[in-house]
């Protein structure tokens, strides 16, 4: 399978808020697998970016890991990929995920089928003897923190929802629950974002439970496993784990401390394990719900795949999404699921939307030699500012070989500005995209300090010409390199090698070298 990545930023209609924090925008990362003329998609959020080793440097770098692994998995089998990859990727689930995510879709697609008949989902039996599909599926919809008369609102801009998901600060923000309770009938789940104290949780419990909420979610911190233990045992209301479940080895736990469990493909690690989980879940006596993190309709397509094997679906994501990445599956008004009547999840990305910071160019440059198939662009609210192109060019002293790329960068004409952030991305998205082809060595001249720094921060180290030699710029660095005035540098790739009067250093990414 072939790897490609892509960088995302997503907005909501309004800034998301939890008790733990507030989202304006949220980047990611959608994965792409290919093989067979077929590509399926997985995505990872760099989200609470410290406990899942999720920042956009450390998605790259766990994805870059594992390039060469994928190149030799075939892309039928994605539990047997997986089997493979997880050892690989034990400190990244995001990552680890999305390439589960991918593998699933794309075996799906090669199969000509649905993820979810793929994946022994039970449907019903038209006529003609073949499975229509799952029964009907709803989701929640989750109406994040805020001012009670916003919180009222956007209650009432989605009326007719099986149940609406409410962020509250503090268990005694009960005066919030009796506001939207005037505005609909349906049931209530409330999610504290482990920020609740215990005593005024307990308090608070009988009058939650007369307001109409059913289910209670993490309220406490993953660590008072202790007081989950007491809470389970005194709640009326069903208690549901959701940062307290990451993986199989908190199930038994879970069993003690929680009536349920909400699962969402990132944190476990993909739909493989996942699915693991939630049959020892049942198995366990534990009610299911599969949940979403801040992600597009690429995530929560699969998602939406596995909603026959749970008890509640909260997959309304997209349905808070100002900017989406492509479209899949279908959420209506009253948060009915339509799963797309094609093969895999059905996600089609729209690369041209205003969702993709970092993808391939319209004016890639495929088919002239030496050069890859795909050109990389920086894009802002879908407008390019700067391309770069991946060359297969030997590091100049070097003989050459298919383990080195040259990128070769250029600005769109009458646009604004590169940021440095976009243009340490551009560099990020073109080194990940030269490894996934199989190289170990990126480099390229920086003719200004501004290019310089974007490089270092994207793991470049300088190599200085000087005297007839390329020495290293940086401290303990390797030997000494013959310059490109050298006649060691013979041209290569598509064209003439620069001819040793231009002053620019050199830029040179090394993997398997710290940053």
């Amino acid at each position: 399978m072939r790897l490609h990545v892509h960088e995302i930023r997503l907005t909501d209609h309004d800034v998301w808020r939890s008790a733990r924090e507030a989202i304006p925008v949220q980047p990611g990362v959608l994965v792409e697998l290919s093989a067979g003329g077929r590509s399926g998609f997985g995505e990872a959020s760099a989200f609470m970016t410290d406990r899942y080793n999720s920042s956009l440097d450390a998605l790259h770098a766990s994805l870059r890991s594992v390039a060469g692994t994928l190149r030799e998995l075939p892309a039928d089998d994605p539990e047997g990929a997986w089997e493979v990859l997880a050892p690989l990727l034990t400190g990244s689930p995001f990552a680890l995920a999305a390439l589960d995510v991918a593998a699933h879709d794309l075996a799906a697609r090669l199969a000509g089928v649905p993820l979810w008949r793929r994946l022994g989902a039970a449907g019903a039996e038209p006529a003609g003897g073949d499975t229509a599909g799952p029964g009907a599926l709803r989701s929640s919809y989750s109406i994040g923190l805020d001012e009670p008369g916003v919180m009222v609102r956007k209650l009432q801009e989605r009326p007719g929802w099986p149940a609406y998901k409410v962020k509250l600060a503090a268990p005694g923000d009960l005066h919030i629950l009796r506001a939207l309770r005037e505005h609909t009938d349906a049931p209530f789940y409330v999610d504290g974002n482990c920020g609740w104290e215990p005593a005024a949780t307990a308090a608070a419990l009988d009058a939650m439970a007369e307001l109409g909420v059913t289910l209670l979610e993490q309220p406490f911190p993953r660590e008072a496993w202790a007081e989950a233990r007491e809470l389970k045992k005194i709640s009326p209301i069903p208690v549901y784990a959701d940062e307290s479940i990451t993986g199989p080895h908190d199930l038994d736990a879970c069993a003690e401390a929680f009536h349920g469990v909400n699962l969402k493909l990132m944190k476990a690690g993909g739909i493989t394990p996942a699915l693991r989980m939630l049959r020892a879940a049942r198995a366990a006596g534990l009610g299911t719900m599969l949940g979403c993190m801040p992600e597009s309709s690429a995530g929560v397509s699969a998602t939406a795949h596995l909603g026959p094997f749970v008890d509640h679906l909260d997959a309304d994501s997209i349905a808070l999404l100002a900017v989406d990445t492509g479209t899949g599956v279908l959420l209506d008004a009253e948060g009915a699921l339509t799963l797309p009547d094609a093969p895999g999840t059905g996600f089609v990305p729209a690369y041209d939307g205003p969702a993709f910071t970092v993808r391939p160019s319209a004016a890639g440059r495929a088919g002239q030699a030496g050069w890859d198939a795909e050109e990389l662009s920086v894009h802002r609210d879908g407008t390019a500012l700067a391309s770069v192109r991946v060359r297969r060019r030997p590091l100049p002293g070097h003989a050459p070989a298919d383990t080195f790329r040259q990128l070769d960068r250029t600005a769109a004409p009458g646009t604004e500005a590169v940021s440095p952030e976009e243009l340490v991305a551009l560099l990020r998205g073109a080194v990940t995209r030269a490894v996934a082809d199989g190289a170990d060595t990126v480099w390229l001249r920086a003719d200004d300090e501004s290019l310089r720094e974007a490089c270092r921060a994207a793991g470049f180290r300088t190599l200085a010409a000087s005297g007839g030699t390329v020495r290293d710029g940086a401290p303990g660095g390797p030997p000494d390199l013959p310059s490109d005035r050298s006649p060691a540098a013979a041209p290569a790739g598509d064209g003439p090698l620069p001819d040793g009067d231009d002053p620019s250093p050199l830029m040179v990414w090394k993997a398997n070298e710290p940053a």
